[in-house]
């Protein structure tokens, strides 16, 4: 049984009845971490890019990341023709990751140098406005106009005619795409699945 009382000071009294014994517990929860629950975890938007590779990170799409994750990021190579921008807790986490697989391994030798390969951490300035690393806009053909997607807390990062020629489709198209994909055939197993009906 939990009760739950909010005071002023954003201190919660969490009462935990365990065993027949009641324990009193006090926790205080940082305004950052509320506003972390309320963050969107979708978006798209079409941005300019100035030849310096310096552009504004768009308003709706920091609103849509918590607080304390609106300065500092990564730039990588992302995971097919686009380049991917991390917070960096998502990088934190995605090295963790990289860290559990046994680099002795060629092929994780491969994945990891080809991944980490002009990765930069990048800070906003007071405009909000991050420069992307020139051999990354070169390898992915990035020139004036991007599309940013953010997909779950990832945010890729396209050049825009690219991005249009492979996802743009007919209403027709996405209808039919829609039905395929409600067969139920590409539901990704849960974590911790041991594949046992």
């Amino acid at each position: 049984m939990i009760h739950m009382v909010l005071t002023n000071n954003c201190l919660f009294f969490l009462r935990l009845w365990k065993l027949g014994l009641e324990k009193l517990y006090f926790c205080r929860l940082e305004l950052r971490d509320i506003k972390y629950r309320m963050t969107t975890e979708y978006g798209y938007w079409e941005v300019s890019i100035e030849k310096s590779g310096r552009l504004k990170l768009p308003t709706g799409l920091l609103r849509s990341l918590p607080e304390d994750e609106r300065k500092t990021f990564y730039v990588t190579h992302g995971f097919g023709e686009y380049i991917m921008l991390w917070s960096e807790k998502a990088y934190r986490k995605q090295m963790d990751y990289m860290n559990s697989l046994d680099r002795n391994l060629t092929r994780v030798k491969l994945y990891r140098n080809a991944f980490l390969r002009n990765t930069a951490m990048v800070e906003c300035d007071a405009q909000d406005r991050i420069v992307i690393p020139k051999p990354l806009m070169d390898i992915y053909s990035i020139d004036k106009e991007l599309v940013m997607l953010l997909d779950n807390g990832q945010i890729e990062m396209w050049n825009s005619k690219k991005y249009h020629e492979k996802f743009d489709m007919s209403p027709e198209d996405l209808e039919k795409l829609n039905e395929e994909m409600h067969l139920g055939h590409y539901i990704a197993e849960k974590e911790g699945s041991d594949g046992i009906s």
